[in-house]
C-alpha cells in the first residue's frame, strides 16, 4: 500500500467491520447448524440445511480478509510475504471448503440416517439453487409438507 492511496478512514473501518461481523456471522451460522443438526439427530424428524454448510468456507474466507483489512487498515501494517503467502492458502482453502463441506456433510448424513432407518420425504423437502432442506423421517411418521415446520 506505500505506492497506492490510502483509503479513507471510513472505509478502513467500515470496511474492516464488515469483514469481521460477517465472518463472525457466517461461522456462528454453521456451527448453530452442526449444533442443530447433531441435537435433533435421535429425533422422528430431522431437516438437514444444506445451504447453511457453505458458511465455513463463507466464514473462514472472510476471516482471512477481516484479518488483511485489520493489519494493513487499522494497524497500519503492510502484509509481509509470508502472511500474503499464508493468508492466499487459506483463502483457497475457503473456495474449497465452499464446495466441498456441503456435500461432504449431506453425503456424511445421508449415510447416517439410512442406517438409523429414516428415509426421506420429498413433500416436505424442498430446494432453491443451491440451498436444499432435506426432511429425514422415521418409517413411524407420515410423510406431509407440514412437516418441516417441525
Amino acid at each position: 500500500m506505500e505506492d497506492r492511496e490510502k483509503p479513507s478512514l471510513a472505509t478502513r473501518i467500515i470496511g474492516a467491520l464488515l469483514f469481521i461481523a460477517g465472518s463472525c456471522a457466517a461461522l456462528f451460522w454453521f456451527f448453530y447448524r452442526v449444533v442443530i443438526l447433531l441435537s435433533t439427530s435421535q429425533s422422528e424428524v430431522v431437516v438437514f440445511d444444506k445451504g447453511s454448510f457453505y458458511m465455513l468456507g463463507v466464514g473462514v474466507g472472510m476471516s482471512v480478509l477481516a484479518f488483511a483489512a485489520v493489519q494493513e487498515g487499522w494497524i497500519g501494517k503492510v502484509l509481509s510475504k509470508k502472511q500474503a503467502a499464508i493468508l492466499t492458502r487459506i483463502a483457497i482453502v475457503s473456495l474449497a471448503l465452499i464446495f466441498i463441506t456441503p456435500n461432504l456433510f449431506h453425503y456424511i448424513s445421508e449415510a447416517y440416517f439410512s442406517s438409523e432407518g429414516y428415509s426421506v420425504c420429498e413433500e416436505a423437502s424442498s430446494q432453491w439453487l443451491f440451498v436444499r432442506d432435506i426432511v429425514y423421517i422415521q418409517d413411524t411418521i407420515e410423510c406431509g409438507a407440514k412437516l418441516k415446520e417441525k
